[in-house]
């Protein structure tokens, strides 16, 4: 490991206590996600980004009302680059949880936690329609799984419900990370058999990453089912992305597959 590599490294975990030690202080661990604290979730998570390297530039307005935000799934570093643009609830995968530090502050900004293949998408559900009811902006990754960033896999339905129930609407955003050349970043996309650590190393280690996220105009689910919504904007997002990146062909990571479960 280099010198630098170690210097960025201390940073990020050293700001990742910092995150624990905030989340005490605002009462995080006892209080969950309440309106004061949301804000400051927010403003941690931008500094994050600038910590791992993150150039964001933000396309286009978000909706400022409770919505249902859905976006394409790269890497793990999606979460705070969103979490950064506006104080959210994420939906993640129950494994998450699990992770040293990040894990606890994931459950203490009130992630909603899916267990994959348990049936859990109903109870999920459930609870995203509530959130949204309250006048929360609840974020989940319809394609259920991360991708190599060049395009949208199919996107699940089930999830899309949430908004055909609250009647909230649908805000899309489009994620995409380059190179400062403005191609596809290689090494942004968390697939195949990463490890978290070995990839978060080799970003340390590596040139900033640019990220854009591109706001689509938000729209109303009217009396469209949820397949119909999950068929639209799967169309709508792939089509945006391709937009992008242009003509340029998918960065080769050698043998890593193309997917990594979410």
């Amino acid at each position: 490991m280099s010198f630098k590599v170690l210097v960025r490294l201390v940073a990020v975990v050293t700001y990742l206590l910092f995150g624990v030690v905030l989340a005490l202080l605002i009462g995080m661990f006892f209080v969950r996600f309440t309106v004061w604290q949301r804000p400051v979730i927010a403003w941690w998570l931008r500094g994050f980004c600038r910590v791992l390297n993150l150039h964001v530039t933000v396309q286009g307005a978000p909706v400022e009302e409770s919505a249902l935000w859905i976006s394409n799934h790269v890497s793990w570093m999606d979460i705070p680059v969103i979490g950064g643009i506006r104080p959210l609830r994420f939906l993640s995968k129950a494994e998450v949880a699990k992770w040293p530090i990040i894990g606890h502050l994931a459950q203490a900004a009130g992630t909603l936690f899916i267990q994959r293949g348990s049936g859990d998408a109903d109870r999920v559900s459930h609870e995203m329609v509530r959130s949204l009811r309250e006048g929360k902006r609840v974020l989940f990754f319809p394609e259920g799984t991360t991708t190599d960033g060049f395009s949208v896999n199919r996107f699940f339905a089930k999830l899309f419900t949430a908004a055909s129930t609250s009647q909230c609407p649908i805000q899309p955003l489009v994620i995409c990370y380059q190179k400062a050349n403005g191609q596809l970043h290689p090494l942004a996309p968390y697939i195949g058999d990463d490890e978290l650590t070995a990839h978060l190393l080799n970003l340390l280690a590596g040139e900033p990453v640019r990220v854009i996220v591109h706001c689509l105009p938000s729209e109303a689910a009217g009396t469209r089912d949820a397949s119909a919504l999950a068929k639209h904007f799967e169309l709508l997002m792939g089509q945006t992305l391709r937009d992008l990146h242009g003509s340029e062909q998918p960065p080769s990571r050698g043998d890593h597959p193309s997917v990594k479960a979410a």
